[in-house]
């Protein structure tokens, strides 16, 4: 006796056809139903009564509380129910199968500056270089331009598919620089990294609009903005203006004041998936046409117990249908976890097993990209990671 747990259609699909025998139109046809999902919500203004009796109509379980929905079954029960809910409830019908659809969606294309970067089979590799003097892991390493390049290329060689160049340290207690530093420190790396390996990616980790539209200017192909736009207002235009990829990042507070202040949530997941439909909205309203990419930000804003539960929950960022993106290398909770499990005190250049520890329910969760300071161990990892993630999928 075996009990599964299918996450796709396609899965399913084939164990009809290959255990069962059910015919090939058949089959593809009932996939569906052995995807199981709960599609939780809020609508006070809805009546639970309309649910209810077109859930026992499509054998769907439903629960309510005080305007709280939770609808639970298969994912062929789910769209048999939102067949019946579009006669009364066209809207909360077409949101709800539209986020299934985008919650299957696992394969991108990224496209910019004549480049192409495919993500869903191959999780790709964002190499971190920080041109900075206080950067909690490497900070003071690569100030000097010829440093910064050399190790650009190192990464490059050992596999990175992305390389994001960061002028400014956002640690907790960090503090803030302004746009001109940041640029004295970002240009001479970009230009010469963009001479050196002009097929590669390159990424600029800022959260000021002047950098970030200086950088494009100069080859930038994705901005990576730890605020989420939060912090320069003017961010959002200039990114519509160029429509280059954009790694909207989830944050809470500030650097400088997480220390003093540590952030708090209800429910982490919840808060963060409502703060990017928001400044997703934000940023369609600026007619933005280009890539987003989602970074739930472990880390910014966020308590150790915080980060653990995005890693077990990361498959609930889905629902965007947009590609997703994770930094876990050499934080400090990774340090936490393994001195208070292994009574072990570690520097953040000894978190190389933990950071890859941390990847991987990230990357089964659905990250696309990585974001590491370890490259050549990260690549391995993940050769076997993403092989046993898509075997028999694509």
């Amino acid at each position: 006796m075996l009990v599964k747990h299918f996450e796709s259609r396609d899965s399913f699909y084939r164990f009809l056809k290959e255990k069962l025998g059910v015919f090939f139109k058949e089959a593809y046809e009932r996939g569906f139903e052995g995807v199981f999902h709960v599609v939780y919500f809020e609508d006070r203004a809805l009546n639970p009564e309309v649910l209810f009796r077109l859930a026992r109509q499509s054998c769907l379980h439903v629960f309510y509380q005080e305007g709280r929905f939770a609808l639970c079954g298969s994912e062929a029960r789910i769209r048999d129910f939102c067949s019946l809910l579009v006669k009364e409830e066209k809207a909360l019908a077409l949101k709800i199968l539209e986020k299934l659809q985008a919650y299957r969606r696992r394969s991108f294309k990224i496209q910019y500056n004549y480049k192409v970067l495919p993500l869903g089979i191959k999780t790709a590799i964002m190499g971190v270089l920080n041109v900075t003097p206080d950067s909690f892991s490497d900070g003071g390493l690569y100030l000097e331009p010829k440093e910064a390049v050399k190790r650009a290329v190192q990464m490059a060689e050992e596999g990175a598919d992305i390389i994001d160049i960061g002028g400014e340290s956002t640690r907790p207690g960090s503090q803030r620089i302004g746009a001109q530093e940041e640029l004295n420190r970002v240009l001479p790396v970009l230009k010469e990294v963009r001479r050196e390996l002009p097929k590669v990616w390159i990424s600029v980790d800022t959260y000021k609009a002047e950098v970030a539209r200086a950088c494009l200017e100069e080859g930038t192909d994705i901005i990576n903005d730890i605020s989420g736009g939060t912090f320069d207002p003017q961010m959002y235009e200039v990114v519509s203006q160029y429509n280059c990829p954009y790694i909207l990042t989830h944050i809470k507070g500030r650097p400088e004041n997480w220390k003093e202040s540590p952030p708090t949530y209800e429910d982490v997941v919840e808060e963060i998936v409502l703060w990017f439909e928001e400044r997703l909205k934000r940023l369609a309203e600026r007619s933005y046409k280009g890539q987003v990419i989602l970074d739930p930000g472990i880390g910014f804003g966020k308590l150790p117990e915080h980060n653990v539960e995005i890693l077990k929950r990361f498959h609930e960022f889905k629902v965007f249908g947009l590609p997703l993106a994770v930094g876990v290398s050499r934080k400090s909770f990774i340090g936490l976890v393994l001195e208070g499990l292994l009574k072990k005190k570690t520097e953040p250049v000894d978190r190389l097993f933990g950071s890859l520890g941390a990847l991987a329910p990230a990357v089964m969760g659905g990250a696309h990209i990585v974001r590491v300071h370890d490259v050549a161990p990260t690549r391995e990892f993940l050769a076997l990671l993403d092989t046993v993630r898509t075997y028999g999928e694509f």
